[in-house]
């Protein structure tokens, strides 16, 4: 390969990436935005209100009914293969799946309060916007 050629690729590329990448919302060179229309942030507000009620009447009790499901059978095997590693085995086994249950029905109700705060956050944003 050539110099010249190698300059030619490396200045291409260049190019490339600087026009490569722009936000569908932001100007473009003719000052005109992306998408026809002025930018606007909308909350979907029964979407919202439907994902939380699912959460908190459908997914986490789930989860837990899920989560405790084999437990009895589980602490049953680790007993009856105590002293053999498949008795530790199993019991190490079920204390790892406590965790993790634990964290997902921790992480649900994480996703369940920030979900009704950026409802709330929304409405109270609307309410300012229309008394301003």
């Amino acid at each position: 390969m050539a110099w010249d050629e190698w300059e030619q690729l490396k200045a291409d590329a260049l190019a490339r990436r600087q026009d490569g990448m722009r936000l569908d919302s932001a100007a473009d060179a003719a000052g005109g935005s992306g998408t026809g229309s002025a930018p606007d942030l909308k909350m979907n507000h029964a979407g919202n209100k439907a994902a939380v009620k699912a959460l908190r009447e459908v997914i986490r009790p789930d989860t837990d009914k899920a989560g405790s499901h084999a437990d009895d059978s589980s602490a049953t095997a680790a007993q009856k293969f105590s002293g053999w590693a498949t008795g530790s085995a199993l019991k190490a086994a079920h204390a790892e799946w406590e965790l993790q249950v634990k964290n997902l029905k921790g992480r649900l109700g994480q996703d369940q309060t920030a979900l009704e705060k950026t409802h709330q956050d929304f409405r109270y944003t609307d309410l300012g916007s229309r008394a301003g």
